[in-house]
This record gives structure tokens, sequence and C-alpha cells, in this order.
């Protein structure tokens, strides 16, 4: 047992272990109850040690920055008794959450440590912080306009060139891979494998995200993941995650989580669904529709050239018609004028006038008489009729 300490001029004056000691008691003595801790969690790793967690909680910024280590022991059930009570709420103790923890003071005489020894967990308390954490960071993308940038990229005609951000363990991802392949159309997947959940998440993400940007060769970029606790969701709630998305030079698509779940990154993105099958059936109908329309355009310009083609046919046939009756009518009107010509000469012939009672009479010399004065009594004359002739002797001229 320590000595007590002695006094100096009025004031106690005590070895290490001595003030060590008295410490240790007065800390005891003053939280013998416990005491809750509010702070946020600082350098935990994400597999606990064999004997639980051991981490810090901080508070403040910068030189006003306080800092205790705290530590989570599992053979004593504290461990799996936190956990399950967060868990409740579909959290997981990870680094930059804030929390609240009901504590026993503990202070290490060998090292002279004071640590905190995790007892019990206030969720409500994580539940609220996480929830005014997230509905702040809404407000402040909505206030910036950060929800409608992406939206207001095209989605290419045919977009068949997706870029897909995901797991390649994930059921979602295998789900929405099923549906590609069902849907028979050539789509040319690339996959950035990444972590979906935990701490990491974000930031792969988010790397991912800006690689697929610069990429020429996409058309669509695609997040997808299963669902799971609010906690799993938890890193499709990032800031970095939300600005990337806005900045991204292709439509960015997501399926996150169930059909109840809406994370931050499907407040900002181009397209959201609900189920990573949800997502791909989207894109999936968006392909259709082009090939749908593409269909109809084709059935209509078949149309039009069948009309086209009947039309000719029908012109066609019509100028052969007249290619075949236009000789003939023009036959029968040159025979016509022949004939017409011919009657004319017929009616000149001096036989056809003799028949109808004429003659012609010529002197003796065969010249033709036209006239009284061109013949003297006494001269002979031929008559021609129309069966013969007859001379005769001009007896007078009257």
């Amino acid at each position: 047992m320590a000595k007590e300490p002695e006094l100096l001029n009025g004031v106690p004056a005590f070895t290490v272990t001595q003030f060590a000691v008295t410490l240790k008691g007065a800390l005891k003595q003053m939280f013998a109850g416990g005491v809750w801790i509010e702070g946020e969690i600082e350098g935990m790793k994400s597999q606990p040690h064999s004997t639980g967690h051991y981490f810090s909680l901080i508070d403040g910024e910068g030189k006003d920055k306080a800092k205790l280590d705290v530590k989570l022991f599992a053979n004593s059930g504290d461990l799996k008794r936190v956990t399950a009570k967060l868990a409740t709420h579909g959290l997981a103790l990870q680094n930059g959450m804030r929390v609240r923890f009901f504590c026993e003071i503990d202070f290490y005489i060998v090292r002279g440590e004071l640590s905190l020894i995790i007892k019990d967990v206030d969720t409500q308390f994580t539940v609220g912080d996480i929830a005014a954490k997230r509905e702040e960071l809404i407000r402040k993308l909505l206030e910036k306009g950060v929800d409608k940038i992406n939206k207001r990229l095209e989605v290419p005609l045919v977009p068949l060139r997706l870029g897909i951000i995901s797991s390649s363990q994930a059921a979602g991802y295998i789900d929405a891979l099923k549906q590609f392949e069902e849907s028979g159309i050539g789509f040319h997947i690339t996959l950035c494998d990444v972590n979906v959940q935990g701490e990491a998440a974000a930031s792969q993400v988010v790397a991912a995200i800006q690689t697929f940007s610069r990429r020429s060769d996409i058309d669509i970029v695609m997040i997808m993941r299963g669902g799971g606790s609010k906690g799993d969701l938890a890193a499709f709630d990032d800031e970095s995650m939300a600005l990337a998305i806005s900045r991204c030079a292709h439509p960015v698509f997501t399926g996150i989580g169930h059909e109840i779940d809406t994370s931050i990154a499907d407040l900002v993105a181009h397209t959201a669904s609900k189920t990573p099958t949800a997502c791909a059936q989207t894109v999936i109908a968006y392909v259709e529709e082009f090939y749908g329309e593409l269909s109809e355009a084709a059935h209509s310009l078949l149309q039009l050239t069948e009309y086209a083609l009947t039309r000719s046919r029908a012109r066609i046939s019509l100028a052969v018609e007249r290619l075949r009756t236009r000789p003939r009518t023009s036959l029968d009107r040159q025979v016509q004028k022949l004939e017409m010509h011919a009657a004319a000469v017929r009616l000149l012939d001096p036989a056809i006038t003799m028949a109808r009672g004429w003659s012609i009479t010529r002197n003796a010399k065969g010249d033709v008489v036209r006239s009284i004065s061109e013949i003297s009594p006494g001269e002979k004359v031929i008559i021609t009729l129309a069966d013969g002739s007859v001379t005769s002797t001009v007896e007078g001229v009257a």
C-alpha cells in the first residue's frame, strides 16, 4: 500500500506511484457510476483484435482537438452487446462515426494511461447524428444544384458500352449480368471491381467514376450494389461520391439497395433505380426503344417503297398500252388520208366523168375541143364516150 503523501509548505508532495494511485482512486470515486462520452471514432481497424477493439474518440479540431483512448473488450460480452445494438439500426462501428458510449474510467498505473472501457452505446444518438449530417449534406447539394448536373447529359441513342462499378462477387451485379445476357442485345461491359461497403468503398467508387469519366469508349456509367443494412449502404451517402457523379462526363445510372433505400448517390445520378436488376432493365429499355423505333421506320419505309413500286408499275403499264395503241391509231389515220386522196383522184378520172354522161370532143388532129371557136362547119370531130367513140362532121356552129 502506498504511503500517504508528505506535505511540503502545506502542499502534498507525491511520488509517481503515490500520485498514480491517488489519481486512479479519485477517478474511480468521481465516476463510480460510469460516464457517457461523446466523440468521433478514430484509428479503428476494420477487424477487431482477438481481445476486442482498441481505438480513440476525438472531439474538436486543430489545437482544440481532444483525444481519449477507448477499449471495447470481447471477453466481457461488451463487444457483442454493442455491435448487436448498432446492427439493429443497420450500423457498424467505423472511423468517422460520431458515437456516445457509456464507459468506465480506467487509469493504468504502469504506463500512466487513462482509458475508457466501453460498456454500452446510445444508438439513438448515432442514428440521429448520421441522419442530421445526411440531411445537411442533401440540403447543401440541392442548394448548389449538384443533383441536376448529371441529369442534363443526354443518354446516347444506343447505349451499348457500359462501365459498371460494383463488386464482381456481389449478387446484385450477377443478377444484372443475367438481365443483359437474357436480353439478347450485344452489350459491351467493362467492370471496375470495387468494395461496395466498408471504409474503403467510397474512395474506390469515386476513383472508378473518375476513371470511366476520362474514357471515350463508355456510353453509360452504372453503379450497382445489392441490398444491405444502412451501415452497409452508408458509403453511397458520401459527399465526394456525389460530387464525382455530378462531374462525370457520362450519364450515371444507379441501382443501389432495395426498394426502400434511396441514397445520396441516387439523388445526384442521371437515373436511379431501386435495385441492380431494375437498373439493368432500364438500360435495356433504352436500347429496345431504339430498336422498336428503327423497326417502325423500316416498316414505314417498306410500305412507302411498295406504294411507289405499285404506282410505277401502273404508269409503266399505261405507257406500254399507249405504245401499243398509238401506232395503230396513227396508221388508221394515214390510211384514211390515202383513201381520201384516192377518192379525189378517182373524181378526176375522165372515164368516171364520162360514165355520168359526159364526153370528150377532139378535132382531126386529136386536140381536145374546149370551145366552139375552135371548130368550123364541115370539120370532122371525134366524140369519145364512156363506152366508145363517134366520128361526126360539123354542120353548123351556134
